[in-house]
Parts: structure tokens; sequence; C-alpha cells
């Protein structure tokens, strides 16, 4: 009979011990292991402002406002939804109800809605961006819209409606920071401020809403339509990184 040393026994031990050690290393690493969130989809409705006959501010005599905003929205929301689920308030040149437009939002259940307008001379540049939150629920109607109670609603109905957007004010100002600080990192845009303002676009939209202003608009000045359309596409481009980056960082 071959006898075994005490040691190898001992060895074989340790072994096992170590092996048993690592795989319980292994399997409890499996499951503290940090995991990487993927980037948040979100439900956006973009809004450009304008439309119709109303034309907003031009440039010359033959490029309107209502034109820019338009091709910015559609560009900015064809980069958006590769990640989000993106909707426009009017995706021609129509008319759409001041109302309607935050409405819109409430009616398709959207997370967040961006305003798209541009900037007027001589308060603007090229390379400035503003981005505004609603700030205040009291509102003068210029006579061209209609406020809610001249339509046959009732007083109490208007009430409500005008203080949707104040109770979520905090967020979206907290939009409107991340918005601009985004803006800024793109390189596009050298100076963007953020600033709240009572907004009748905004005022009725029941979730964070924010303006964006870009571009300026020059009454005396002139620009070639591929120059446009080129400005528009950088536009669009730093708008729409920054609206994503943003979802991200906005808490719930």
């Amino acid at each position: 009979m071959t006898i075994v040393p005490i040691g190898y026994f001992l060895a074989n031990r340790r072994r096992l011990f170590r092996s048993s050690l690592i795989v319980i290393l292994m399997i409890a690493l499996l499951f503290l292991r940090p995991v990487a969130l993927p980037c948040m989809a979100a439900a956006i409705l973009i809004d450009p402002g304008h439309g119709g006959d109303d034309h907003g501010a031009s440039i010359g005599k033959t490029y309107f406002e209502k034109q820019f905003t338009l091709a910015l929205a559609r560009k900015t929301a064809r980069l958006l939804s590769s990640s989000h689920h993106v909707e426009l308030t009017r995706n021609s040149d129509i008319l759409v109800p001041i109302n309607d437009r935050a409405g819109m939002a409430n009616h398709l259940k959207m997370d967040l809605m961006i305003s798209l307008h541009a900037a007027v001379a001589p308060y603007c540049s090229d390379h400035k961006a503003a981005v505004y939150f609603h700030e205040d629920e009291r509102l003068v109607y210029p006579t061209r819209i209609s406020a809610p109670n001249q339509t046959g609603e009732s007083e109490i109905h208007h009430s409500a409606w005008a203080k949707l957007q104040i109770r979520h004010r905090d967020r979206s100002r907290q939009l409107a920071a991340l918005i601009k600080q985004f803006l800024l990192a793109g390189g596009v845009f050298d100076q963007t401020t953020v600033d709240g303002a009572p907004l009748a676009v905004l005022m009725g939209a029941d979730l964070p809403a924010v303006l964006i202003e870009v571009g300026c608009m020059r009454r005396t000045g002139a620009i070639s339509i591929s120059k446009m359309d080129q400005q528009i596409s950088t536009y669009a481009q730093s708008i729409a990184n920054a609206v994503n980056l943003a979802v991200n960082e906005l808490q719930p």
C-alpha cells in the first residue's frame, strides 16, 4: 500500500480553497459590477414659432421667421428622432393658435416642449442664443391673440390653464440652464443667456418647457438661401446635441 504524505492533502485543500474563493469573488463581481445606464428616451414636442398669416420677423422682404423656425424644427427633430420620440406642433406653413401648441404637448403626454424662435436685430448676432422659461402667468394678450377665457371658457378654467406651467417652473428653469450649458459647450454660440419671461406659448404646458432663440433676423439685410440652410443645419445640430444631453441630466 502506498502511503501519501499528509502534506499532499494539506496542499490540495489550500488549492481547493483558493479556487473556491476565486469563483465566489467572480460571482460577486458579476452582481456588484455597475451597469451602464442607457440613454434616456423622451417624448419631445418641438414648436416652430409663427406660421401662416403670422410671419414673425423678417430678413429683407422675402424671408420670414416662420420659414426659419420650421426648417430649424424639422432638422432638429430629425437629429433627435434617432434617440427620442419627437412631434412637431406644425410641419407646414399653417397658423397654429398659441394655446393649441401647449395643448398639443399636454394631449400627447410629452415629456418636454421646446419652442423655437429667431432673435431680432439689433439685439442679436449669429453667434448668440437665448433660452427662456415661463416666469409669470400674468400675461397681457396682444389683440391678435385670444386669451383662453375669450373662447367661452370659464374664468376658473382660464385661471387653471394660466397656472399649469408655473408648477413646472423649477424643472423648466433647470432644463433651460442645462441647454445653455450644452449650447456653449458645442462651440457654435459664444454667448448664451437664460431668462424667465411671461410666455403665452408656454403658459399652459403641463410639463417642463422652454423657448430657444437663435440666429438674427435683420429687416434691412439679405442672405442667400444656401447660406441660411447651412446656418440652420449648424444651429439644429447644436440644439439637438444640447437637448439630448439635457434630457439625460434633467431629474425626474
